[in-house]
This record gives structure tokens, C-alpha cells and sequence, in this order.
């Protein structure tokens, strides 16, 4: 029961690393500066909606999608761990407010950010998908167990999410522009450091597979 407690406990740290509900809430108080409140809280739920089943979707279909692409799971975690550290890399030396200058300039009224660039790729990017799949792949036993867990973590994730994203001017106000960047930075080393461990995990399952393809 304690390894499934940790499986569960990493499993959730690095969806909230990966998904980065602060980061969200920057981005999203950026663009739905000026529209009304009822506006901001159907954006929040639609945006959180359709992250949620990118991701979830992503995560059990990307390794049937990689095997028909002739792609294995290691290689993949290899790919997607370097992919991460750069994220990571990106998110610690990125100067400030990186997403508010996105799209602060212009005018946010006349189109509906809720599917891009917030569900994807600011809420389920391909961070977060790529933690999607090998956490999944994680689970050797208690397959049942593991999937209901798995969903269950997702989606507190994503409710943790849609409350920063409700509550973004409040907590931009609150952490302020220092804040958000350190808050930002301070991730991108959890991001860093989650990288390089999948980097290793796909290295190993490669050295693990070397006796198998030699047959």
C-alpha cells in the first residue's frame, strides 16, 4: 500500500508541476482581461473542460498511437524528457511575465481563448501530456486501480486549476509580479528535475529491452 500511496503522490505532483495551475491563472487573467465576470467563468470551465480531455485522452491513447507508429514507449520517454527540460530550462531562465506579453497588447474580446491557447497548450501542454503517458506506464499491476487513481488525480489537478484560474486576479494581486515569477521559476526546477528522471527511466527501459530485441 505505501508504494501505491507514493505512485499516487508522484503521480499528482507532477501533473500539478507539468499543468502549473499558477502559470494558467497569469495566463488566463492576460486574456480574459476586460470581459465580464459571467464571460470569465464560462472561459474557466470550458478551457478546464477541454484540457481535461485532451490529456486524459492523450494519456491512454498516446502509447497505442506510438505502437502504431512503430515508437516505443522508452524512446518516447527519452523524447518527451528532453522535450521537458527544455520546458523546465525555459521556465527557470525565461524573463518575466513570458505569457502576459503573448497576448496583453491586444484586445481579448473578440475571440474565445477557452481552446487556444488555454486549454492547450498553457493548461495540457506537451509537458503535461507527455507526463500523461508515462505515468500510465508506470502501472504494472492493479491496472484497474491504477487507471481510477490516475483519473482521480487528474481531475483534482484540473479543479485545482479551474479555482486558481477563477481566482487569478486575486492571486496575481496577491503574489504579485514577483511572485508569479518566482512561483513560475520555482516550478520550472520541479519540471527540470521530473525531466531528467524520465530521461533515465526511458534510458533504463531501452537497456532493459536490449536482451529481448537481441532474440
Amino acid at each position: 500500500m505505501s508504494s501505491q500511496l507514493f505512485e499516487a503522490f508522484y503521480s499528482f505532483v507532477t501533473l500539478l508541476a507539468m499543468v502549473n495551475p499558477i502559470e494558467a491563472a497569469a495566463g488566463f487573467a492576460t486574456l480574459t482581461s476586460g470581459r465580464t465576470p459571467k464571460d470569465q467563468a464560462q472561459i474557466a470551465f470550458r478551457s478546464t473542460v477541454v484540457a481535461a480531455a485532451i490529456l486524459l485522452g492523450f494519456s491512454y491513447a498516446g502509447e497505442a498511437l506510438l505502437h502504431a507508429l512503430g515508437v516505443s514507449l522508452p524512446a518516447f520517454k527519452i523524447a518527451g524528457g528532453l522535450l521537458l527540460l527544455a520546458v523546465g530550462f525555459s521556465m527557470v531562465l525565461a524573463p518575466n511575465a513570458k505569457k502576459a506579453s503573448a497576448g496583453g497588447a491586444t484586445p481579448q474580446q473578440l475571440t474565445d481563448p477557452s481552446v487556444f491557447p488555454l486549454a492547450i497548450p498553457i493548461i495540457s501542454g506537451p509537458g503535461a501530456l507527455t507526463a500523461g503517458v508515462t505515468l500510465l506506464s508506470r502501472a504494472h499491476e492493479h491496472r484497474v486501480l491504477a487507471d481510477v487513481t490516475f483519473i482521480l488525480i487528474a481531475l483534482a489537478v484540473f479543479a485545482i486549476t479551474y479555482l486558481a484560474m477563477r481566482g487569478a486576479e486575486t492571486i496575481t494581486k496577491w503574489l504579485g509580479p514577483i511572485g508569479v515569477d518566482a512561483a513560475g521559476r520555482l516550478v520550472g526546477i520541479i519540471v527540470t528535475a521530473i525531466a531528467v528522471q524520465i530521461v533515465i527511466d526511458g534510458v533504463y527501459g531501452l537497456i532493459s529491452a536490449f536482451p529481448h530485441m537481441a532474440h
